[in-house]
């Protein structure tokens, strides 16, 4: 357990060196800006600590101070960031929320190389007790700003959430949707760049480019994947 729980933070933290250094590839001091920079990175690893302390910390002389100062942390959190991830989540490694700010995740399980926007929501569908479950969400979703997941729903891998999505009933792996009410824009979406960025991009479309002996002013280098908007 302490394994996986160490593992799963490495690929958060792997994720913010990937997306938000120049080249994939931060120096040491790359690297503490980024943590000094990202207070979101800061609120992923106090969500961490807190199931670490959950699964791991038995002994209540050990375990009581240990939760003192995780609440305190989530609280200070949330009132600097807006950042809230409930301890009871289950989230994979590899974890990115792009922006601090209004970024509410409740006791979800969600897979692995997510990606979720600022003022999100994933929660409880509220039926005035208090039920009706809470989302499953597959690897690679991406969630964008403003949308809101909730209820006892499952959410495929690779689908991609535009902004300002209201999701209340499931979603098939690799769908793009969009709206309120929650429309299916288009299957079999590839969402690699939203999830990984502009450098996956730039990967792709060198990867599609002929390779040749000398230059040739017929060789191209487009790509029909080179955009990484939704569809209108």
């Amino acid at each position: 357990m302490v394994e996986r729980l160490f593992s799963r933070f490495g690929k958060d933290v792997e994720r913010y060196y990937e997306l938000d250094s120049r080249d994939g590839h931060p120096t040491m001091r790359e690297k503490a800006g980024i943590w000094v920079r990202s207070p979101q990175l800061q609120a992923v690893a106090v969500f961490r600590f807190g199931v670490w302390v959950n699964a791991n910390v038995h002994r209540w002389l050990l375990r009581f101070p240990l939760r003192v100062l995780y609440r305190f942390l989530n609280l200070l959190t949330f009132a600097l960031w807006g950042v809230h991830i409930d301890d009871g989540a289950d989230i994979g490694g590899g974890l990115y929320i792009g922006h601090p700010g209004g970024v509410l995740i409740g006791p979800v399980k969600m897979g692995s190389n997510c990606n979720v926007g600022n003022n999100v929501t994933i929660g409880r569908r509220s039926d005035g007790r208090g039920s009706g479950g809470t989302p499953t969400i597959g690897d690679s979703v991406w969630i964008g700003t403003g949308s809101v997941i909730f209820g006892g729903i499952t959410v495929g891998d690779g689908v991609s959430i535009a902004p300002l999505t209201v999701v209340g009933r499931n979603i098939p792996p690799q769908a793009l949707v969009a709206g309120n009410p929650m429309k299916v824009l288009r299957e079999r979406y590839d969402n690699t760049i939203q999830i990984h960025g502009a450098r996956v991009q730039a990967t792709l479309v060198l990867s599609d480019t002929p390779k040749v002996n000398a230059p040739s002013s017929t060789t191209s280098t487009s790509n029909d994947n080179d955009e990484a908007s939704f569809p209108s």
